[in-house]
């Protein structure tokens, strides 16, 4: 028996299996993210509120409370946060966890403004001295050394 009749046939079959549009690969769900670092919305969260005062439209600015050591260099990053700058005045709330506010050491809220990569401006730091909410006023920044 020659198998040659049937060469041209399963070639043929072959060919058009593979030029066919290719199917989109299964997509594995997704598995269940973790639990958020805090919610800010927790009743355990504490806040510092106010305005920045002088940042450039355009810019983004980082807000960060910070433990600083007895030479004033950051030891540990308490809370976080990123703004945009509209070029006028900028509100903000920045969340954070008491129970991880040590009163025995010195805290501190500082900022930064960056333009097109460049360390443009800078918020003097201000010492948080307890872990309260706060409402800190108006926050002028200043041009950066």
């Amino acid at each position: 028996m020659s198998f040659r009749p049937l060469l041209l046939p399963v070639l043929l079959i072959m060919l058009a299996s593979c030029s066919s549009a290719p199917t989109d690969p299964e997509i594995p769900p997704l598995a269940p993210s973790a639990p958020a670092a805090y919610d800010p919305r927790s009743p355990n969260m504490r806040a510092l509120s106010g305005s920045l005062i002088g940042a450039p439209a355009g810019a983004e600015i980082e807000l960060a409370l910070l433990e600083v050591n007895e030479r004033e260099k950051p030891e540990r990053l308490l809370s976080n946060t990123r703004l945009k700058s509209l070029g006028k005045e900028l509100p903000f709330l920045l969340h954070f966890n008491p129970e991880i506010f040590n009163a025995s050491r010195r805290v501190e809220l500082r900022g930064r403004v960056i333009q097109s990569g460049q360390l443009i401006m800078q918020l003097p730091p201000r010492t948080i001295g307890s872990a309260i909410n706060q409402s800190l006023g108006q926050l002028q920044l200043v041009p950066a050394p």
